[in-house]
Formats: structure tokens, sequence, C-alpha cells
């Protein structure tokens, strides 16, 4: 949902825009992708970002036009982020099920400066190549699960912070100019590093294999340094709230820690026990939902957006609201079909400012919204 667009997305690949206030009149529907849509993603009001199951990433306008579209992924496009650079510019990543991550950094001048009234048919771009090759591909051991772009606090450096299946780390990436952004007028004369910088383990003292994978991570709307994690736990989904631990110095592929030549082992032991220690600390709440879910579930958390609280899916048809101070639950709300599972959640504030609202859609092919009250 952007300001003033609802966007619903659903299995007979079918994308509409609606109206977000009362009677919700739809405002176009359109199919633009092949496939069903899996992720959608808005840089701003006025670009939003898209991925499907045939792997496929597309850019529309707010009017709807397809602006440029490609497929580098081989399997499932199960997310699209995006986010800004210390200069302002574009910055997107998607993940696939075909174990890599693709970063693009579009040609955000043609975006802007296009301004045509023609409409052309169905699965037409307007501006062929807008959204270029990738600048770089991550490859994993694994699927990726979820991902977001955050600027550093200080230095303001962009990362991608991701994590994949069956790995309890949060893995950083810096995304960094070669050249220089500000000198440079448009987005092609750019190069970029992306450089895996460190990692960060939600279960630092487990000494036990520990077999749940960070399913879905969003950041705070008030703090873009707190992370919520829904895990993958079974039979019920667990949530932590986590402080990010950017990567300082150097980092080696084989530790999570900054390198130092001559360690000795009982040093090293010393640093990498100060490390969990510091890890730990991060953890600010890790507690049980009571949301039930199988192997085969789809974890989803959303801040509220005055970072208050989070809500959370399930499979039984109910959402979950929890507050991130006590780590209690303190709400569940049920109006989809008992046994149906919520499939998608979005928080936020409805047209003008006025009220929360939360948004959820399930798989009894039913979209409620709930207006959240004040405390």
């Amino acid at each position: 949902m952007e300001d003033t667009v609802m966007s619903i997305t659903s299995a007979d690949r079918s994308w509409t825009r609606l109206d977000p206030s009362a009677p919700f009149s739809p405002i176009e529907t359109s199919s633009t992708h092949g496939s069903p849509v899996l992720s959608v993603n808005a840089i701003s009001k006025d670009y939003v970002f898209s991925t499907s199951m045939s792997g496929e990433l597309m850019m529309h306008d707010s009017r709807g036009r397809l602006l440029d579209k490609c497929r580098d992924h081989l399997k499932y496009a199960v997310q699209v982020v995006s986010g800004t650079t210390r200069q302002g510019r574009w910055i997107v990543a998607t993940a696939g099920w075909d174990q890599k991550i693709h970063i693009y950094a579009p040609e955000q001048e043609l975006a802007e400066r296009f301004d045509s009234t023609e409409r052309l048919a169905d699965g037409q771009p307007h501006i062929n190549g807008l959204l270029r090759d990738p600048i770089h591909t991550i490859s994993l051991p694994s699927n990726p699960e979820s991902m977001v772009l955050v600027q550093h606090p200080d230095t303001r450096d962009l990362y991608l912070v991701l994590s994949r299946r069956d790995s309890t780390f949060l893995y950083y990436y810096c995304i960094t100019p070669i050249s220089d952004e500000a000198s440079s007028t448009r987005s092609s004369e750019i190069t970029y590093s992306v450089q895996e910088t460190g990692k960060q383990n939600l279960a630092p003292h487990s000494n036990a294999w520990i077999a749940f994978t960070p399913s879905c991570l969003a950041l705070s709307p008030t703090d873009p340094t707190l992370l919520a994690v829904a895990t993958s736990h079974l039979p019920h989904m667990k949530v932590i709230i986590v402080r990010l631990l950017f990567p300082a110095g150097s980092y080696g592929a084989n530790s999570n820690s900054a390198s130092g030549g001559g360690s000795t082992q009982a040093s090293q032991a010393r640093a990498d026990l100060a490390l969990q220690d510091r890890e730990d600390a991060a953890i600010r709440i890790h507690v049980t939902t009571m949301a039930p879910q199988t192997p085969y579930s789809t974890p989803q958390v959303v801040w509220r957006p005055g970072g208050n609280g989070v809500f959370v899916n399930a499979d039984d048809g109910v959402i979950r609201g929890i507050n991130t101070l006590s780590g209690k639950v303190v709400a569940t709300l049920k109006a989809h079909e008992v046994g149906s599972k919520v499939r998608t959640l979005y928080a936020g504030w409805e047209k003008g400012g006025k009220d929360e609202i939360l948004i959820s859609g399930g798989f009894d092919k039913k979209v409620f919204m709930w207006r959240i009250s004040k405390e």
C-alpha cells in the first residue's frame, strides 16, 4: 500500500490497485506479469517494483505504466527491496529461489524525466534498459529467505542485510560507489562495489545445532537499526527483536569477526566469546508468538507505524499483535476463515495520517482492513 493506492495481487496473476478509502473503488486491474506476483515494493510515491513466480522484475510508475522489465532469476523471485545511497541514488535488490540475489542500479534520471502520455500494449515497457544489468550477483549456498536495505546510522553507507534458509545468521553486504556519485549526472556512469562485510548470529550461545531460519525481516519505522525477525520455529513462530550490529574492519568468509593477524588460539577464543556476548546483548526480545505454522508456512512480521509493536501471521487465520517492550501477545484479530492461512500483512497510516491501519490477505481469498485503536 502506498499513500494513495492499495495494491492487491492474487494467484490468477492479476494486480489490482484500489482507493484505500471506503468503498475501496478499483482504480485499475492489470495482468502485466505472466505469472503470480510474489513481492511489491515502492521506492517512492511514484515508482513501484514487483517480482513474480517466473523470476521477472518489473518497474511501474504511479499511473500503472510499465517502465521496464527484466528476467535474471531462473526460479521464483520471492522478494524485491529498494533503497537509496547517501547521494539519493536508487538501489534495488531481488531474491530468488535459484539461490541468487541480484542488485540493480536503475537509470533513475530516465525514469524521472519520463513524461509520455502514450500507453503501450500490455507487456511492452516504455523505457527499455531502464533497470540495466545487475551491478552484482550474490550466490548463496541455500535459498535466500528475506532481506532489507538500510543505511548505516553513522556513515550512511548502504547495507543489504539478508537471511538464508537453514542459517541462524544475518549477512551484511556493503554497497559503495567506486566512482563519485555527486559528480555523475547519470546512474549508468557510476560503478559500485558490493562486499560481504560480516554476519550476526541470532543464536549466539547455542551449543546444539539450531534448526530455524530467520524467515522474514522488517525494519522498525522509528529506528532503522532495530529489526524484527519472524522465525521458522515449529510448531509456533517466534519473533526476535534485535539491534543490527553493523560490521567494522575486514571480514573473512570463515570468521564473523574482524581479522587480526598473528592471534593465538586463546586470544581468538576470547574474541569469539566477546562477539557472542555482543550478539546476545543485541537481542532485545525473543518470544514465542503461539502462531501455529508448518515447514511449508511463510512467516510474516510487520511493525506498527509507531514502532511500539508488531503483527504476525499464522496458519489458523488469526493475526497476533505483540508488544515489543514486554514481548506479550496483546491482541488477537479474527476475521479470516478458521484454519486458513493469513498470507500477507501491511501496517501503516490511513490516508491523511490520522488513523493506524492493518491490512491482511489470506488463502480464504479475502482482504481485511483493520483500524487499530489508540492506546
